[in-house]
């Protein structure tokens, strides 16, 4: 098992993912009038797709490895 300064250092890079794939969503809705412009608009809905389900990946991850420290309380 991790001890739990490696546990903490885990949930750091994890909420540090997270929050760039926040930010890369946050800009694909800014960029959405460029993709309607080109006429890619599926292209567009596949990149936030990905985007959305890499979020729900991060986010899992954080909550388990947040409960793997909580355990060792």
């Amino acid at each position: 098992m991790k001890n739990r300064i490696q546990l903490i250092e885990e949930l750091e890079t994890v909420q540090y993912n997270i929050q760039i794939v926040e930010m890369r969503l946050s800009e694909k809705l800014e960029e959405n009038n460029y993709f309607l412009i080109l006429g890619t608009s599926s292209q567009f809905e596949h990149n936030k797709e990905i985007q959305t389900k890499c979020l729900a990946y991060w986010k899992k991850r954080f909550n388990r490895t947040l409960l793997k420290l909580s355990y060792k309380l």
